[in-house]
């Protein structure tokens, strides 16, 4: 095996091997991780700011003030951000963007029916559709371009497909659907009357000249079958503090959540619910510094590995902090990631985790600082040059 670089001296590495986050404790400290969607980043200081303000005032009590106001933020930066102006009555506030995921396919669906995936696709939202006793009906992307084959969508549609589960902008390859794409869909989900829950968490990391369009934005029909989730933990660094939203567009939905007992889903803590309400209401200037530094980021790895190692198919993303590496052309096998980490040690996303699509790919998390990078840029070019 090859030498490993010796790492360098780097003052964030120690301040990120203290966090007790999984990114940097789930592997031995001689890995260099870069592989679940955490940044390593600071988090949005006004989040910080409000909960650490929260912590001095002792204020531990019954509070839902901020909850309450989550809806109305939510549906403000929409309409400020992406141009779309959902009602806030029709928002409510959840756990986690899956929690609101596992409760519209339980309540909208029914066992053995089957729900559209857009494959390589997020891998929790394969168990997600298993655990409930549905049906994973794969349609994969175009392998290079990412983009959807509007007659492979119709095609795979059964008498039993309910719901489309969709991911844009896109985790892992980086796609921002375009408007037509969209439009294809929702054409789809009209003429077989499918439920599309559109998981739109990274819609805040999408570079210029790309653009976010929600997928309830399309029109009467879209926004009537439509439960659109989101979060304000991928921009804003927020993951631990568990706090999500969900625009539920479709009616039928809606009366489902009503029905259920008060407690049965729990309720967001406050510390979440003040800290996304601070980036919502305050963290625009800081989201868009945060986004130019990603930009730079993901350019920097695309024109090293270009450079360096021509054999790596990269999909420069148009959104989220993810770069989607072909390595098929290397011989390493379905699970790049895994001889990697042997031989390499850096941590990098198992392709074949996103679907059978993904196999001979990984993900490498480019949102980290720029010495950090270089440096498992260098151990992976170290040991397959």
């Amino acid at each position: 095996m090859a030498t490993l670089p010796e790492l360098p001296d780097l003052p964030e590495l120690a301040r990120l091997r203290s966090l007790a986050g999984v990114k940097w404790t789930r592997y031995s400290p001689d890995v260099l991780p870069a592989w679940v969607a955490d940044m390593d980043l600071p988090p949005f200081p006004g989040a910080v700011d409000a909960v650490r303000d929260l912590v001095e005032r002792g204020d531990f009590g019954y509070s839902f003030a901020a909850t309450a106001a989550l809806p109305e933020a939510y549906a403000t930066w929409q309409r400020e951000s992406h141009g779309w102006a959902p009602d806030p009555a029709e928002v409510r506030v959840f756990c986690d963007v899956l929690q609101a995921v596992d409760a519209a396919l339980m309540l909208r669906t029914a066992p053995g029916d089957g729900v559209v995936l857009l494959t390589p696709v997020y891998p929790p939202f394969f168990r997600v559709v298993e655990s409930v006793g549905r049906r994973v009906i794969d349609c994969p992307l175009e392998p290079g371009t990412w983009t959807l084959d509007r007659e492979r969508l119709e095609s795979v549609i059964d008498d039993r497909t309910t719901a489309i589960l969709l991911c844009d902008p896109h985790n892992p390859t980086g796609r921002a659907f375009t408007r037509d794409e969209l439009d294809a869909i929702a054409g789809v989900a009209e003429r077989h009357d499918l439920l599309v829950i559109s998981d739109e968490i990274w819609s805040d990391l999408v570079f210029a000249p790309g653009e976010h369009v929600p997928f309830a934005s399309l029109g009467e029909d879209a926004a009537g079958r439509t439960v659109t989730v989101s979060s304000a933990s991928k921009a804003f660094n927020l993951a631990g503090l568990r706090c999500a939203v969900a625009h539920v567009g479709d009616a039928r939905l809606r009366d489902g959540l009503a029905a259920l007992p008060d407690h049965l889903l729990g309720a967001v803590g406050t510390p979440g619910a003040v800290a996304a309400l601070a980036a919502w209401t305050g963290g625009r200037e800081w989201l868009e510094g945060t986004r130019a530094f990603l930009s730079g980021q993901r350019e920097h790895a695309a024109e090293r590995l270009a450079d360096r190692l021509p054999a790596i198919g990269v999909t420069i993303p148009e959104a989220t902090y993810l770069l989607w590496l072909d390595m098929r052309a290397l011989g390493l096998g379905d699970d790049p990631a895994a001889w990697l980490l042997e031989h390499a040690r850096v941590a990098l996303s198992p392709g074949p985790d996103f679907g059978p699509h993904g196999r001979g790919y990984a993900r490498l998390n480019l949102a980290t600082s720029r010495s950090v990078l270089d440096a498992i840029l260098d151990r992976i070019e170290g040991v397959l040059r």
